[in-house]
């Protein structure tokens, strides 16, 4: 999306309310990605998996690039601390004319380390069941802010052919593509997916969130 200058403001937004109490140090891996282009500087959404490698929706790094900033605030500031991308990867399989959501991942890997404070879940392993509290993580634009917002979606529906995860999702904005999909059950916290875009139809609002298990090995491959 379009950069915006933000205001100082923190939410929490579910399927079924509005609240303003949570610990957002569980959710400090959620990040925003300013990404630089010839037409002007644009926000999404991203998650840490290791203290210097961010994960992504490939569609927000695609094009010509000019510079990748990340940061880690609840509120997006453009003048705030940031890490610089050393370099960046978009999927070998995504092509966005034929491929869409499937494959829609990136990974960017940072000229320094986040803070220690960073808290990195593991990846969910086993996805034949979503029993468990989903939430979405994203900064999408909201009251012309770029804020580190948490959505609970519920369970759609698994495509394991498609490696998709589908989401009844009402709450999706610009800039919240690449923000981290999670699964809290069993006391634990785990990374199930990565958002990549909505979709309307006679069915409602849902989203199609490429899983990330599926994707481990190339999320974690070694650098070139």
């Amino acid at each position: 999306m379009k950069l915006t200058i933000p205001r100082i403001m923190v939410i929490l937004m579910t399927t079924t309310c509005l609240a303003q109490n949570i610990d957002w140090n569980n959710f400090n891996s959620s990040l925003v990605i300013e990404v630089t282009r010839p037409e002007g500087k644009f926000t999404c959404s991203g998650v840490a998996i290791k203290n210097d490698v961010v994960l992504t929706a490939a569609h927000c790094v695609e094009g010509k690039i000019l510079d990748i900033k990340v940061f880690n605030q609840a509120t997006y500031n453009p003048n705030a601390n940031s890490w610089k991308a050393k370099t960046f990867e978009i999927h070998p399989e995504y092509n966005k004319t034929s491929s869409n959501y499937k494959y829609d991942l990136a990974r960017i890997k940072l000229t320094s380390k986040l803070p220690e404070t960073t808290t990195i879940y593991p990846i969910l392993k086993n996805e034949k069941n979503f029993k468990g509290q989903l939430i979405r993580v994203g900064y999408g634009a909201r009251s012309d802010s770029n804020i580190r917002t948490l959505i609970t979606p519920q369970f759609k529906a698994l495509n394991n052919y498609e490696k998709v995860l589908e989401l009844d999702d009402m709450y999706s904005y610009s800039g919240d593509s690449g923000g981290p999909i999670f699964i809290q059950r069993d006391g634990q916290m785990y990374l199930v997916a990565i958002h990549s875009t909505l979709s309307y139809g006679k069915e409602g609002k849902f989203s199609y969130n490429p899983l990330v298990s599926g994707q481990k090995d190339w999320i974690f491959a070694a650098w070139n």
